[in-house]
């Protein structure tokens, strides 16, 4: 399978390095827009660098294109990549509204090309084997679901994620990832309520909280907290039914610190010790999915259904009240 990477931020970095371990992968192209910076990313794999998509997709065989850019350039890239008869893989979230996601969905569709999105959560074991057990009847009927996802505020050279026109803000970006592994484990979301709380302190530095609360279908209550205010990654989650509980605390799990005195830094040793972490099993389905040799653990509808949570929080959040869906996750 031939592959090119678009982007080069840290994402684009992280998927470089583990497309490169794939056995039938073949990078045949680098994109980013800083060629200084575009050298130093591609010197230890050596592919075909280029300063813009047009050209890759003109001078490459590629097969499929590998989008690791910021949220707000999804929309016409993927678009781009489907009309020149490309397979597509999308960096979460789809899209920055889902309207924009439809059309992607439709144009995929049209062109004959997949559209693989990097939700990469029903990936960790921790998060696969909970759902595993609920769907098997481990916790009986749902009722309860607390989670928390907490990251530090992005840092001050990543600025588009501040900059909610960008990014999508805090729902989109960070709570999209226990939104689509909300829906896939309990079903369709019913009602969203939300809270959202920013403070800027005189010197500039932001912190963002967000509390949403979610009502299933069939009942269930899903209480999600998202914060942009922590000194280091995060998160948990309690699953409760009418027959027990399931509980996830990554700091539980959390992997050995080495602290240097080298440099003064310290380093997380990855939390999964498995063969292949998360990622790399990722990147290795949508290979197995381009192939025909399976369909898509996580779908591009999948991907819809979460923006239109998301959407339905920020909605929430700014007016104050409960956002109703109808069925298929649409704004009442």
């Amino acid at each position: 399978m031939k592959i090119a990477v678009v982007g080069i931020g840290k994402l684009g970095q992280r998927h470089l390095a583990r497309w490169s371990q794939l056995a039938d992968v073949e990078i045949v192209g680098l994109v980013g827009r800083n060629p200084e910076k575009l050298q130093q990313v591609n010197e230890p794999y050596g592919v075909a660098t280029f300063t813009s998509l047009e050209d890759l997709l003109a001078q490459t065989d590629v097969e499929a294109v590998d989008i690791c850019t910021p949220t707000d350039t999804h929309f016409e890239l993927v678009c781009q990549i489907a009309r020149a008869g490309k397979h597509v893989i999308c960096a979460k979230p789809l899209a920055l509204t889902a309207a924009e996601a439809e059309e992607m969905i439709a144009i995929c569709a049209q062109q004959n090309v997949q559209l693989l999105v990097s939700h990469t959560l029903r990936f960790f074991p921790e998060y696969a084997n909970a759902a595993e057990q609920v769907r098997n009847g481990a916790i009986g009927r749902p009722g309860v679901i607390r989670m928390s996802r907490g990251v530090p505020y992005p840092a001050q050279d990543r600025t588009w994620y501040m900059d909610e026109t960008k990014s999508g803000g805090l729902f989109l970006d960070l709570g999209i990832h226990e939104f689509e592994w909300i829906q896939s484990t309990f079903g369709d979301v019913q009602r969203v309520q939300a809270k959202h709380v920013k403070h800027t302190e005189p010197g500039g530095q932001s912190k963002e909280y967000g509390l949403v609360m979610l009502r299933m279908t069939d009942g269930t209550v899903v209480h999600v907290e998202l914060s942009w205010a922590e000194t280091k990654f995060r998160s948990s989650f309690e699953l409760t039914g009418n027959k027990g509980m399931i509980t996830y605390n990554h700091d539980d799990t959390n992997p050995v610190i080495l602290d240097s005195h080298h440099n003064g830094a310290s380093a997380v040793v990855p939390a999964s010790m498995l063969r292949r972490d998360p990622f790399t099993r990722q990147l290795a389905h949508f290979v197995n999915c381009l192939t025909g040799k399976c369909q898509p653990i996580v779908s591009a509808t999948d991907a819809l259904a979460a923006i239109r949570i998301a959407e339905a929080a920020r909605q929430s959040a700014a007016e104050g009240q409960p956002v109703t869906l109808t069925e298929g996750g649409q704004v009442q």
